[in-house]
């Protein structure tokens, strides 16, 4: 085990994000580093750690200090409901000039399920010499924004989130027409708050998902352009924070509390990245 001696910070963005310099994850995790990650994580949404080459192993491990981790739905179904071991849930994403980058728009991961992910976990392990940031944005800055009526409205409101015809399409190219059967069945569209209130800070944020996000229901569904001007506000760059990556890197972020977007202009290079998730602790 071993146990940083000195652990500095540096923020990345005035909204969200903090580097922690002086831990180290590649050993056995003791109880001062967990509660720094957990607090930086709860503070300022996204924390990111250098230099750290971790094996599938420690990243399940990793991920495990924040909740059970999850699988991913279709997964789930292929495997008949079946709990793969924690390190296969560690996923790689591999682009190459054969394989582009997915380009997913805005997105909280996975919010069309009933128990979405609470935390990210991504640790770099290829990444080109241009090009291949990520860009998370603060919706605790957000609501911070909105007029107190607006707020009051979005508390007494939830959001319907559903699979969207992008992934289907992918489910459908990898996996066939049965699957995505099977996965609209056991997904239809659900609600979730559209304001979460952090357990440990105590702070609001949106639910937001621009991806999966069909409408709100409830007091704020009666005004139509307001989902599509909070979808408007993830772009303002003054609640965001953009990452440039090095081989090494961890990333570890706060699911409810952002959105997240990958940038596509390192194709046609070659970029691989490691990524799980965790759901909320004791689910």
């Amino acid at each position: 085990m071993r146990t940083p001696t000195a652990v500095t910070s540096r923020r990345i963005a005035p909204e969200i994000g903090v580097e922690l310099i002086g831990l180290d994850l590649t050993g056995e995790l003791d109880e001062t580093t967990v509660a720094t990650l957990r607090r930086a994580v709860a503070d300022h949404h996204v924390a990111v750690v250098r230099g750290q080459f971790l094996s599938v192993e420690q990243h399940a491990a990793l991920a495990g200090m924040f909740g059970r981790l999850g699988a991913h739905p279709t997964r789930l179904l292929l495997a008949q409901g079946r709990m793969p071991a924690p390190a296969s849930l560690v996923s790689t994403i591999e682009d190459t000039a054969d394989r582009p980058p997915a380009g997913f728009p805005w997105h909280t991961d996975l919010s069309w399920t009933p128990d979405p992910p609470m935390t990210g976990v991504l640790n770099a392990v290829v990444i080109p010499p241009t090009g291949g940031d990520t860009l998370w944005a603060s919706t605790a800055a957000i609501y911070d924004r909105l007029s107190p009526h607006d707020q009051l409205r979005c508390y007494a409101s939830s959001a319907l989130h559903a699979p969207n015809e992008s992934l289907l399409a992918s489910v459908r190219r990898h996996h066939g027409t049965e699957l995505v059967s099977r996965l609209r069945q056991a997904y239809p569209p659900i609600e979730h708050p559209l304001v979460n209130v952090h357990p440990v800070t105590g702070r609001h944020s949106l639910y937001l998902s621009p991806l999966y996000c069909e409408r709100i229901v409830g007091p704020a569904g009666s005004d139509g352009r307001l989902l599509a001007r909070l979808h408007e506000m993830i772009d303002d760059p003054a609640v965001q924070m953009r990452w440039r990556w090095e081989p090494g890197d961890v990333v570890i972020w706060d699911e409810t509390s952002t959105v997240h977007k990958a940038l596509t202009d390192h194709y046609p290079q070659h970029r691989v990245m490691r990524r799980t998730a965790a759901l909320r602790p004791g689910r």
